[in-house]
């Protein structure tokens, strides 16, 4: 009975030590530099201006960015928050989606095996990229400015590309400022 008792007393004991521990500590998410991915004038390319509508495509409407390697601070961040914005023209369908994916690079080889540069993709590469969320459209008003976040994606690669896949029945607006990604860095402090 003894040996229980201490057990049971030891059990206590830590995991009140261990609430206290952990109580006085935070913590907490610090935002790093943006990265823009944009059709003039980012961080690095990629060319959103009049995507193609996604029905019946089978490359204009997927898109990925230039690579960009990680640099400077970011290096070591693994967690990213993805922010999209874009336009349609036409009369918006509510619900149709706006795919948005990630491919990462160890330097080498490049996830689904795309090229590095700002450039069209057949739309079955995406299955081989990180999924990272969808944009469903929210209005029925052409040439407005929808906007979705994507938090938690994991980036562990030295380098990667943004893509988008426009699976909507209409085109991106032609105008090279109101589309684009920006990727933020997310490092978890503790205080």
């Amino acid at each position: 009975m003894t040996i229980k008792r201490l057990a049971i007393s030891f059990l206590v004991f830590t995991v009140a030590t261990a609430s206290i521990a952990y109580a006085a500590n935070k913590i907490l998410v610090a935002k790093g530099t943006a990265i823009t991915f944009l059709d003039t004038g980012g961080t690095a390319a990629i060319t959103l201006s009049a995507l193609a509508a996604g029905t019946g495509c089978t490359t204009a409407c997927t898109r990925c960015s230039a690579q960009y390697t990680k640099t400077g601070a970011n290096v070591k961040s693994q967690l990213w928050e993805m922010r999209v914005k874009a336009q349609l023209t036409g009369t918006n369908v509510l619900n149709e989606p706006i795919e948005y994916y990630v491919a990462t690079s160890d330097g080498t080889l490049v996830q689904g095996n795309i090229a590095t540069t700002n450039s069209t993709i057949d739309i079955n590469k995406r299955k081989n990229l990180t999924f990272a969320g969808i944009l469903s459209v929210d209005q029925t008003t052409t040439n407005t400015t929808m906007v979705a976040s994507f938090p938690n994606i994991v980036i562990n690669e030295v380098a990667f590309q943004v893509c988008a896949s426009n699976q909507t029945t209409l085109p991106f607006k032609t105008d090279t400022a109101v589309h684009g990604i920006t990727m933020t860095p997310m490092d978890i402090e503790v205080q």
